[in-house]
């Protein structure tokens, strides 16, 4: 009985579960990985280092502080976990002192200093956070754009984030989604600036769901908190819009499931913790849309923490069978006051965003913004966009017919840049112009527009067509038209691809390295142009100073002038044509004849979806017909090597009309293309017979690896009949 009197019972509830501190800091650490992985996919190495650096600061700083206390080390996880919810709140390029610092004070001065685990007052990540935003407030807020592709160690281009730039801050074009839609994709799948664990909310999610699940955090927290940022953004932003915009931005989903639901800094109570989130959900929106700072969520948690203590002090839930003095049931005020809380705010969010929501849509739909024109033109009075990045223009031209005449219109040119509107503001009743002639054509289509000029209604055609075409030359004056095209992974020698301007140039960056004799090579790298299905200028950029192509030989050529060219001996090279010189040449008609390939497939005019080998498909301007860019490869079990291929098929009548080699064998085996040219789908499905004598030779693999991709490519010709077009 003596050794009862040395344990303290603490009140109610009590739970017995063979959870354990680590068990349960491991499980944060799992449902933190997919946030991490996502960082470092979108803002690169450095952003894992700077992770590793805090993490290992916060768990070093533990330690230190034990062993100056003489205490025993401890490896509970609970400082790696600290170190990764603080180091996923840094910018992706913030110094490598920033973590250090931020995992000392969350540590030292915020956990160990107050007793250590479980007894600190507030969050330490949070608390951390809150202290570099003040002492390294210009630090703090840059960052960089997510990069999918690179900056891995490189310093990225800074970038806003939604919540400092508004939609400024965002692409507007989200895998083809444009205008708000694209903006909410955009932000929830985080390809935006930010933090490096903030951004990405399908990976938010999916750590929490990994919690609750686990039952390590309490449900009611982030659900409240996120109803509550919804109800508020409604009533400050008046927006029904800027709801799913504020959610998804900056660190609030990050914070209501990591940090919010901190066991020693969130209540004790079920009830409690549902006053608590609400109190996180007001204040976070209060901060962002009245506050100094664009971001309100670690200082909200800070503030909300400080009270948890009071809260938890006088705001006992009624015990079971609690009565008051008369002896009647003690009433569940805070119990019923809480849901209810909850229910009215959900049912004003249920009324006024589907009355709210068209109304904002429908202004959002007709707005637009103005854009300063980059020049003084001869008809174009001003430029602006809406919000789906579709062009408007006011134009004004004085006609030379009887008694004058002036003519106003505003045209629209669509995201496709089709003629999509033409409104006409003034002209004459007698003199009106035929609409139809440029509704829903392209820049080419109008420009090659001809017409007898003499009656006052060609008059005004012409005028308008002189107008439309200087409304393209702004866009194209504005940089709106230059486009850069994927480059696909089939390509030999083309490394990048794109377009200036409307019936512009298309500009390859292409390079090649060759063998100019045994133990000698050569690096080939080149811009190459092609306007108007020639050849426009040669740029070397990297070639011998000794064995030189001899540009004169491609310039001003097409396809089939370039493809024809046999001799390539440059001049002075003598009679050899095995010379350094032909091979730098013979490189460079490889690499110009591809250029025209893949200017050939270059809108990715048709959508080819989840196919096995076609990579682009689109109408051949070179061979008429549609043409495929297909990709694939043939294992060589004699080599053990799997043998990358690539053709371009071209197929016209129901026939393959064309098929060009980009990438076979290497090793002397080499497609028969004879076997495929000129026959129809059902001709080839019926060849089974590929081999050029041995049945199982390699060749025999590479014309059954081709075989499959013509039969694919014919698959989606039929997409192709249906108008399936991008």
């Amino acid at each position: 009985m003596a050794e009862i009197k040395n344990y303290k019972v603490a009140i109610s509830p009590h739970k017995l579960d063979s959870d354990t501190t680590r068990r349960l800091m491991l499980d944060v650490i799992i449902a933190l990985l997919p946030c991490l992985v996502c960082g470092v996919l979108f803002f690169g190495l450095y952003a894992l280092l700077l992770v590793v650096i805090c993490t290992a600061t916060c768990f070093v700083s533990e330690q230190i502080y034990n062993l100056l206390r003489k205490k025993p080390l401890t490896f509970d996880l609970s400082a790696v976990v600290t170190g990764l919810i603080l180091g996923l709140n840094l910018p992706a390029r913030a110094p490598w002192y920033i973590p250090i610092v931020g995992g000392v004070i969350a540590i030292i001065f915020v956990k160990m200093f107050f007793g250590g685990l479980g007894k600190n007052f507030a969050n330490p990540a949070a608390t951390a956070r809150v202290f570099l935003l003040l002492a390294y407030g210009s630090v703090m807020a840059k960052y960089i754009g997510a990069d999918i592709s690179g900056n891995f160690l490189a310093d990225g281009t800074t970038s806003a984030t939604y919540l400092g730039g508004g939609v400024s801050a965002l692409a507007g074009n989200f895998f083809g989604v444009r205008g708000y839609w694209g903006n909410v994709l955009q932000l929830f799948f985080g390809y935006v600036g930010g933090c490096i664990g903030e951004t990405c909310v399908p990976a938010i999610l999916a750590g929490g769901a990994y919690l609750i699940a686990r039952r390590v955090i309490d449900w009611r927290i982030p659900l409240v908190y996120l109803l509550t940022a919804a109800f508020m953004t409604l009533v400050c932003f008046q927006s029904a819009g800027e709801i799913l915009l504020q959610l998804f931005s900056g660190g609030l989903m990050f914070g209501a499931f990591f940090m919010a639901t901190d066991y020693a800094t969130s209540p004790k109570w079920k009830i409690n913790r549902i006053l608590f989130a609400f109190g996180l959900g007001v204040l976070t929106v209060l901060i962002r849309r009245f506050g100094s700072f664009p971001e309100g969520v670690s200082l909200a948690i800070l503030f909300m923490n400080l009270l948890v203590p009071v809260m938890d002090r006088y705001l006992v839930p009624v015990r079971f069978g609690q009565q008051t003095k008369s002896g009647r049931p003690k009433p569940q005020i805070m119990k019923w006051l809480m849901r209810g809380l909850c229910v009215a705010m959900a049912l004003v969010l249920a009324i006024a965003v589907p009355v709210m929501a068209p109304a904002e849509w429908r202004e959002y739909k007709n707005s637009r913004t103005e854009v300063e024109i980059p020049a003084s033109y001869e008809y174009v009075r001003s430029f602006s966009l809406d919000a789906f990045g579709n062009f408007y223009f006011d134009t004004e031209d004085s006609l030379q017919v009887p008694g004058g005449q002036e003519v106003k219109f505003t045209i629209g040119i669509g995201t496709d840049y089709l003629v999509s509107d033409i409104v006409p503001e003034e002209q004459s009743d007698r003199y009106t112009a035929e609409l139809s002639l440029f509704l829903h054509k392209s820049y080419s289509q109008i420009s090659g527009l001809q017409g007898d000029l003499n009656t006052g209604a060609t008059v005004v055609n012409t005028s308008l067509k002189n107008m439309i075409l200087e409304c393209y030359k702004v866009i194209n004056d504005s940089g709106y038209a230059n486009r850069n095209y994927p480059v696909r992974d089939a390509y030999a020698y083309v490394d990048s691809h794109a377009r200036a301007g409307f019936g512009g140039e298309e500009i390859f960056g292409v390079s090649s390295t060759i063998t100019i004799r045994e133990g000698v090579q050569q690096d080939l790298k080149f811009i190459v142009r092609l306007a108007d299905g020639k050849v426009s200028s040669v740029l070397p950029v990297e070639q011998s100073g000794r064995w030189q192509a001899s540009l004169a030989l491609f310039l001003g050529k097409t396809y089939a002038e370039v493809a024809a060219i046999s001799d390539l001996q440059a001049p002075g090279a003598g009679a050899d044509g095995v010379v350094s010189a032909t091979k730098t040449n013979t490189a460079l008609k490889n690499m110009i004849l591809e250029c025209f390939l893949a200017s050939d497939l270059n809108a990715d005019a048709y959508t080819v979806g989840s196919a096995e080998y076609v990579q682009a498909a689109g109408a051949s301007a070179l061979f008429g017909g549609v043409s495929f860019l297909a990709g694939g490869e043939a294992y060589l079990a004699e080599y053990d090597y799997r043998q990358p291929l690539a053709f371009y098929i071209n197929l016209a009548e129901d026939r393959v009309a064309n098929i060009i080699p980009i990438t076979q064998s290497t090793v002397g085996f080499t497609a028969e293309l004879s076997f495929f040219l000129g026959k129809t789908r059902a001709e080839i499905f019926a060849l089974t017979d590929l081999g050029t004598g041995d049945a199982t030779s390699s060749a025999t693999r590479m014309n059954t690896a081709l075989k499959g991709m013509i039969l694919e490519c014919f698959d989606l010709l039929e997409n192709f009949a249906g108008g399936d077009a991008q």
